[in-house]
């Protein structure tokens, strides 16, 4: 029994190291994708309630789908995954589809399932990219929004305080905001296609389920990587989470990143919500249901 403690306490650091640094690097993808995710959930569901379901598809989706479907080819092509059909505008009415990447991979291979992950959430990381695009291209004041975005000091690791950050996140929104829809932009006719284009794109950065199943199942791949790694970290005496904890640091800008595609989709969910209801109250003389 005298034997089982030591083996004991090291697997649970194996465990405890690799829970934790997953968390540090990939835990903003989950919750960052979750509220994208209720957003856009919520402004279909507007739509939908107001019968207008098919302006949606044409208002955001015939730029936003094809942002969306690319994100996921884009990863296809990078973790060597053979993209057998795409299609990344095709709206179907027996389904619901606006697009999809049609994609097979050797499951022998480690590093093609590791690449499920990340073709999974492809539509968060380009949506992002392309958002980062349109600030520096569209926004007269790109270099005070580049900034604040860049220099915030969110990180990965912020995740295990994330009530804690509520405040501070809270803040940083307020002030991106204030940036990004500063009063000497609103007479900038690229503003305006910033603000357009940026809604069609975050409101379509959200997951489908076939989007989550793949990412589970690149995930199952990742969490084997790393808890590997940790093993022999750990066997020979040595510590990964201080140099994940500092990765992590890096994706701060990402965070920045999302953190104004969820203010643009929440501001679009309003827009669309105020307007859809005043169209609807003309017609029907009641409110707009918003469940």
């Amino acid at each position: 029994m005298q034997y089982l403690n030591p083996i004991l306490n090291f697997c649970l650091k194996v465990v405890a190291s690799t829970l934790y640094q997953l968390v540090a690097i990939f835990g903003f993808i989950f919750i960052f994708g979750l509220l994208l995710y209720l957003i856009s959930r919520s402004t279909r569901k507007a739509f939908a309630n107001s019968n207008l379901g098919k302006l949606d598809i044409y208002v955001t989706g015939w730029i936003g789908t094809p942002v969306h479907e690319t994100g996921h080819a884009i990863f296809c092509i990078i973790f060597g995954h053979r993209i057998i059909e795409i299609k990344l505008f095709a709206p179907s009415r027996l389904d619901g589809t606006l697009g999809y990447v049609s994609h097979s991979y050797n499951p022998d291979s480690f590093y093609q399932r590791v690449g499920n992950f990340f073709i999974g959430t492809g539509p968060i990381f380009f949506g992002s990219f392309l958002l980062y695009v349109l600030i520096y291209f569209c926004l007269p004041n790109y270099h005070e929004v580049s900034n604040l975005i860049s220099t915030n000091e969110f990180n990965g690791a912020g995740i295990f305080e994330f009530m804690k950050s509520a405040g501070d996140i809270f803040t940083f929104g307020i002030k991106l905001t204030g940036s990004v829809f500063a009063i000497n932009n609103l007479s900038v006719l690229s503003f305006w296609l910033f603000v357009y284009l940026s809604f069609c794109i975050s409101s379509h950065m959200q997951l489908s389920l076939s989007d989550l199943r793949s990412m589970w199942s690149g995930f199952v791949s990742i969490l084997i990587l790393f808890f590997s790694g940790n093993f022999l970290a750990q066997l020979f005496g040595f510590d990964l989470t201080a140099y994940i904890f500092h990765f992590s640091r890096f994706l701060s800008t990402v965070i920045g990143i999302l953190i104004l595609a969820i203010l643009i989709s929440f501001i679009n969910l309003i827009a669309t919500y105020v307007v859809l209801a005043l169209v609807y109250y003309k017609k029907h003389r009641r409110l707009l249901p918003i469940l």
